[in-house]
C-alpha cells in the first residue's frame, strides 16, 4: 500500500514538473503577465481597476502567442502573422482600458507596446531587459491572479472586445482614436537574424569609391579655390653684428616694398644743381681781403 502511494506521488510530481517546464517558451504565462502588468501600472500610474483588467489582457495575449514561440524564434512567416494579429488585438483592448494620454505614453515604450523579440533563435521579453530583477514587484497580485483562465478573451466573446462593452459602465476617459497597429517594418527590428559572434554587434560595409585618375607631372593638382586666409610663416632672423642696431626694415613682419622697374627704362637719378662760377669767385676774393 505504501509503495503504491509513493509511486502515485512520484508520478504526480513528474507530471507537475513537466507541465510547468513546457508551459511556455517564454516561461510561465502568469508570471510574465503579472510582471509586465506590474511595470505598466507603475510607469503609467494606473488605478486598481485598470491593473486588474490589464492583467487579463496580458494573460490572454501570452496564452494565444505561446504555441507560436518556437516558430517565431525561427522567423517563420505564419507564426509572425499570428503574433502580430494577437498583438494588434491586445493593443486594441488596451485602448478601452487606458486613457488617451496613457495610451500615447504606452505606444512610445517598445517594451510595453511590442513586448516580444527574438535573438539567436530565442524569444525574449523586452521588459526583462529593462527591469532585470524578476523577483521584485511594485504591487500585490491582481485580484484574480490564480483564478483567471481566459474567460474575457476574444475567443470566448465571439471575436469582439470584452473591454469595449465594459467601457461606458466602468471607464469614462477619452479613448485613443489614432492608429495603434504595428507597422510591417517592425518585423526586422523584433525578429532579426543571428547576431554576429564577434564585433560590436553590427556589420558595416564601406561604399566602393573609384580610384583617383593619374595626375600628369606637368600639371600638378591644385585646389578648386584658394583659401581665404594664407598660413603665416615666421620670418627668419637675418645675421648681423651684435653692435649694429637693427634698422626699420629688419623688424619681423615688415619688409620694404620694391617698386617695379621697366626693363627699357633707365633708372632715374636726382639732377645735381648747376654751379654758379662767378658767384664762387666773388666769395673767394672777399674771403682773402
Amino acid at each position: 500500500m505504501k509503495t503504491k502511494k509513493c509511486i502515485w506521488s512520484l508520478l504526480l510530481v513528474i507530471c507537475c514538473l513537466t507541465s510547468s517546464a513546457m508551459a511556455s517558451g517564454l516561461g510561465d504565462i502568469r508570471i510574465n503577465a503579472r510582471f509586465l502588468t506590474d511595470r505598466m501600472a507603475f510607469e503609467l500610474n494606473l488605478t486598481q481597476t485598470q491593473y486588474n483588467d490589464l492583467y487579463e489582457v496580458n494573460y490572454d495575449f501570452f496564452h494565444c502567442v505561446d504555441p507560436y514561440v518556437a516558430a517565431m524564434a525561427r522567423s517563420e512567416s505564419y507564426a509572425l502573422d499570428a503574433y502580430y494579429r494577437y498583438l494588434d488585438e491586445r493593443n486594441d483592448d488596451l485602448r478601452w482600458i487606458l486613457s488617451s494620454a496613457e495610451y500615447v505614453r504606452f505606444m512610445a515604450l517598445d517594451y510595453f507596446f511590442r513586448p516580444v523579440y527574438a535573438m539567436n533563435n530565442i524569444c525574449y521579453l523586452r521588459v526583462y531587459k529593462m527591469y532585470p530583477n524578476r523577483t521584485f514587484f511594485y504591487f500585490d497580485r491582481p485580484a484574480h491572479y490564480l483564478t483567471y483562465c481566459g474567460a474575457h478573451s476574444r475567443h470566448h466573446c465571439g471575436g469582439r472586445s470584452f473591454y469595449q462593452k465594459r467601457y461606458p459602465r466602468v471607464y469614462h476617459h477619452a479613448i485613443y482614436r489614432g492608429d495603434f497597429r504595428c507597422r510591417p517594418d517592425n518585423r526586422k527590428h523584433d525578429f532579426m537574424a543571428k547576431r554576429p559572434s564577434s564585433g560590436p554587434g553590427y556589420h558595416f560595409t564601406p561604399a566602393h569609391r573609384p580610384p583617383h585618375p593619374a595626375m600628369s607631372p606637368e600639371k600638378p593638382h591644385r585646389p578648386a579655390h584658394r583659401p581665404d586666409i594664407r598660413p603665416s610663416h615666421p620670418a627668419k632672423p637675418h645675421p648681423r653684428h651684435p653692435n649694429v642696431k637693427p634698422s626699420r626694415t629688419d623688424k619681423p613682419g615688415k619688409h620694404p616694398i620694391a617698386k617695379p622697374v621697366h626693363p627699357n627704362r633707365k633708372p632715374q637719378t636726382r639732377p645735381r644743381p648747376e654751379r654758379n662760377v662767378s658767384k664762387e669767385r666773388g666769395n673767394r676774393l672777399l674771403h682773402r681781403t
